[in-house]
């Protein structure tokens, strides 16, 4: 992985983890956003699945299955009416999932 990749990967993971481990975050009162958070959580315990498996057929069949729900999510981000602060919290969440889908991407042997 290259040096650039890396650090979008730490910045990502540094900004997003405390906005989703806050309670509600930025948000919390928006009715906008029924049924986001839960999505990009299940997006992310996606891709905890796909790291763990060893099945490669497996894997691939998953990674097909989150590209196309990380897209759908996406889409519903840029479809809502939503606050600035809410946008980017879940904005950042999304580019840390699809960094982590990217990774998972790679020859497994590139990653060491």
């Amino acid at each position: 992985m290259n040096a650039l990749a890396k650090v979008a990967f730490a910045l990502a993971v540094a900004a997003s983890t405390p906005l989703l481990a806050a309670e509600g975050g930025a948000c919390r009162p928006e009715t906008a956003m029924i049924g986001m958070r839960e999505r990009i959580v299940s997006l992310q315990e996606q891709m905890d699945r796909i790291e763990w498996t060893t099945d490669r057929a497996e894997q691939r069949r998953l990674m097909d299955m989150h590209a196309k729900l990380m897209r759908e999510g996406m889409r519903e981000i840029r479809r809502r009416d939503l606050e600035p602060a809410c946008r980017m919290e879940m904005m950042t969440s999304m580019m840390d999932v699809m960094i982590r889908h990217q990774q998972a991407m790679e020859d497994p042997e590139e990653r060491r």
